[in-house]
């Protein structure tokens, strides 16, 4: 007959052994992210285009309003890229959209006197190729915050290119597009964001 000293020590060291694999698992998962310092350099181009029932605008970003070097942590599991603080922060007063006029009329619909700054965070990439991906970003405007997938064309390199298109229906962010002339010329609600973003690495 066993005794239940036996059997107890027994169990005792498998959970023992279970615990030192998860434990030497997570370790070894932990040490799989990576930290980088990465700059967008001034070559990028930022554009936010617009239409409205008479003619189109757009409004491209002065990129020497972009902060300087940041450092991101990710991780890469197969095709599947992680990142943390891989944030792009643009301060509105960046866009310029070719008049006095149609730059005031941007700014109220962002609300930029109250909320001063587009952000987006890239959460996850995933390759569908060696140059093309799926990007999973956060895109905060006036402080409510939406996810969207954005495909992505890649060029690597010391300095990688990421190039894409993403339309945005701005009644997503409790925004109002602006009406003109009583109501003649109206802003259409769907706007679409071009970026082509030169990597530093």
């Amino acid at each position: 007959m066993i005794s239940p000293i036996f059997f107890t020590f027994k169990k005792m060291k498998k959970i023992a052994f279970v615990l030192l694999v998860l434990f030497t698992g997570a370790m070894s998962h932990a040490q799989d992210f990576q930290k980088r310092n990465v700059t967008v350099l001034p070559g990028s181009d930022l554009t936010i285009i617009g239409d409205s029932n008479i003619a189109a605008f757009q409004c491209e970003f002065e990129t020497s309003y972009l902060n300087g070097t940041q450092q991101i942590t990710y991780s890469q599991t197969g095709n599947e890229i992680k990142f943390t603080g891989a944030i792009l922060s643009l301060n509105n007063r960046g866009f310029d959209c070719g008049s006095k006029g149609i730059n005031r009329d941007f700014h109220d619909l962002l609300k930029t006197d109250q909320y001063p700054r587009i952000q987006l965070e890239i959460n996850q990439v995933t390759l569908l190729s060696p140059s093309r991906g799926l990007a999973t970003v956060n895109i905060t405007i006036a402080e409510k915050q939406k996810k969207y997938e954005v495909p992505v064309n890649i060029k690597n390199g010391e300095i990688a290119e990421f190039r894409g298109r993403l339309e945005v229906n701005i009644k997503n962010f409790n925004l109002e597009p602006p009406k003109k002339l009583f109501g003649m010329i109206v802003v259409k609600d769907v706007i679409e964001i071009d970026f082509n973003l030169l990597v530093k690495k």
